[in-house]
This record gives C-alpha cells, sequence and structure tokens, in this order.
C-alpha cells in the first residue's frame, strides 16, 4: 500500500511538473520515467544496489549521459559507493551543477570510463548512435541496468 502510495505521489508530481502542453506532446516519456523508477524501488526494496551490477560487470569507473532527473539521481546514487564518475556528459555542460563531478558535452567526452550510463532512457537508441560515433566506449541505458538486477 505505501509503495503505491509513494509511486502515485511520484508519478504526479512528475506530470504536475511538466507544462500541460508538454505533456500532451511527450506522454511517452512520462511512462517511460514511471517504468524506469518503478523498477529501480523494487529492486532497492529487494536490497540490491545499482552498484552491484557495474562490480559484477567489472565496471569501476562510469560516466552519465545526461543531468536531468534521472540522471541526478542516479550520480547521487553512485556517490560514495566506490564506483567512480570520471565526468558527466550533457548538451548544456556549461550551465550543469553535477555534484562536483566534472561535466562534459559529448564533443569533450573522453575514454576514462569503463562504460557510459544514458539516463535519458526514453531517447536512448539515438543517444547511443552519438555516443559510439564520438566515444569508443561500451554505451548503456539506466534501464539496460535497473531491468537486468
Amino acid at each position: 500500500m505505501r509503495k503505491s502510495l509513494f509511486l502515485a505521489a511520484l508519478c504526479g508530481g512528475i506530470c504536475i511538473a511538466g507544462s500541460r502542453s508538454y505533456l500532451k506532446k511527450s506522454p511517452d516519456r512520462y511512462y517511460q520515467w514511471y517504468k524506469t523508477l518503478h523498477q529501480w524501488i523494487c529492486i532497492r526494496q529487494d536490497g540490491v544496489q545499482i552498484t552491484d551490477y557495474f562490480l559484477e560487470n567489472g565496471y569501476k569507473r562510469v560516466a552519465v549521459y545526461g543531468m536531468g532527473e534521472l540522471g541526478r539521481l542516479f550520480v547521487k546514487e553512485l556517490r560514495d559507493t566506490g564506483i567512480e564518475i570520471p565526468y558527466v556528459i550533457d548538451q548544456n555542460a556549461g550551465n550543469i551543477s553535477a555534484q562536483g563531478i566534472k561535466t562534459v558535452t559529448l564533443k569533450e567526452a573522453g575514454e576514462e570510463a569503463d562504460v557510459i550510463v544514458v539516463s535519458v532512457v526514453d531517447k536512448f537508441e539515438v543517444i547511443k548512435a552519438d555516443i559510439e560515433r564520438s566515444v569508443n566506449v561500451p554505451v548503456l541505458s539506466l534501464d539496460d541496468v535497473l531491468f537486468s538486477l
């Protein structure tokens, strides 16, 4: 019951935060966020940590693409876990504060990471193709990680 109320409040807050015109144009985005956040809450309630995925796959340095809502939550989740975040990538790198982590554009991204995780789950395929043209690092979506745990 508490889980359902929390999810309803969370999804309601996300929908209210968006403008009505944006919501009409992007309902799939909010549904994708809901699925992602629901899975994230479920694995946390089961005592599983996101870091388990990276440790099991030998990823010690994880770069994050996208510092929107999900990206900020993901960075916060990785902080102080032993997983290094060498940089975050965002189109608005000059205007983003990434909790003390180096912020770069895709053109500035290097190969200091073992993997890049894209937090923009609703546009993953397009972003993945852009990253693969720029950097020779494996690319995963946040959903790839969450739904494999």
